[in-house]
């Protein structure tokens, strides 16, 4: 049944949202605020920001990793200079005779 548009503006106009007032809206608002901004246990928090923990310890395992794997390099690559040092030392007459 179709209607019409004409029919519906009276009834528009006519038309006002009588809701109840609560005096306490505002305190209720309040409390939820304060609760949640309360201080929250290590647990909470983590659960909050579950995806911005994950990158940090993400960030901080490949920070460590390359880290780690440049000091590795390092420090081999001095001990391998150091054991052909040696070797050839061990090796050549003229550096075996200064010892």
């Amino acid at each position: 049944m179709p209607v019409s548009s004409d029919s519906l503006s009276p009834r528009l106009r006519e038309w006002r949202v009588n809701a109840p007032r609560d005096p306490q809206f505002r305190a209720r608002v309040r409390e939820r605020i304060a609760a949640r901004s309360a201080v929250a246990t290590w647990p909470e928090f983590a659960r909050r920001h579950a995806v911005a923990l994950g990158l940090v310890v993400v960030v901080a395992v490949a920070g460590g990793a390359a880290g780690g794997r440049g000091w590795a390099k390092s420090r081999d690559a001095a001990l391998s200079a150091r054991l052909a040092e040696e070797y050839i030392g061990g090796l050549d007459a003229r550096l075996v005779a200064r010892r």
